[in-house]
């Protein structure tokens, strides 16, 4: 027998609809293959390399 409810929370239901929305968007899925290409290949910033960023960012906000 299926079922004929499914109970979700809101947080639940709104990731599902986000991932729904990405994964409509096809220019959104070729830019995440593209960044997955680029991290497999080992271009990607280090979390060292990202803070610094961040922090040069805060002072030019």
């Amino acid at each position: 027998m299926a079922a004929s409810a499914v109970l979700l929370s809101p947080d639940d239901l709104e990731a599902l609809e986000e991932t729904i929305a990405i994964l409509s968007d096809d220019e959104a899925v070729r830019q995440l293959a593209a960044s997955d290409a680029e991290l497999a290949r080992g271009e990607g910033e280090s979390e060292q390399d990202l803070a610094e960023a961040m922090r040069h960012r805060g002072k030019t906000a």
